[in-house]
């Protein structure tokens, strides 16, 4: 079990530092995500209150889903870069035939010679 959470804690650290940006095509917002889809920061500028708020809303939003999905492209490359590497590091897997019990590593006798 303790194999398992630190495992899980490395891939969250590895995750962790994931950040994805997007920024509005007139510059008047700019959002920070995080891999989880948090929002780490929000900038608006000063010509960002001329809009309408409807209209920043949405731009809000459609930066915000730009920068989630970015982040998310980002966490999966990270994830599949962790296992690349655990599996670069992992000892060969002994091979076992396709009858051999997983669960028992002692040898199992098929059959017995009775002459």
């Amino acid at each position: 079990m303790d194999q398992r959470r630190a495992r899980a804690d490395k891939i969250d650290e590895a995750i962790g530092v994931v950040r994805a940006q997007a920024r509005a095509a007139d510059r008047s917002m700019a959002i920070e995500v995080d891999a989880y889809g948090q929002i780490t920061q929000l900038r608006l500028a000063p010509h960002a209150a001329a809009e309408s708020t409807q209209q920043l809303e949405q731009t809000i939003i459609e930066q915000y889903r730009a920068a989630r999905a970015d982040a998310e492209t980002q966490a999966h490359k990270v994830y599949e870069q962790f296992l690349r590497n655990e599996k670069i590091a992992a000892p060969p897997a002994i091979a076992q035939s396709e009858w051999a019990d997983p669960d028992d590593m002692q040898p199992v006798r098929l059959w017995t010679n009775t002459r």
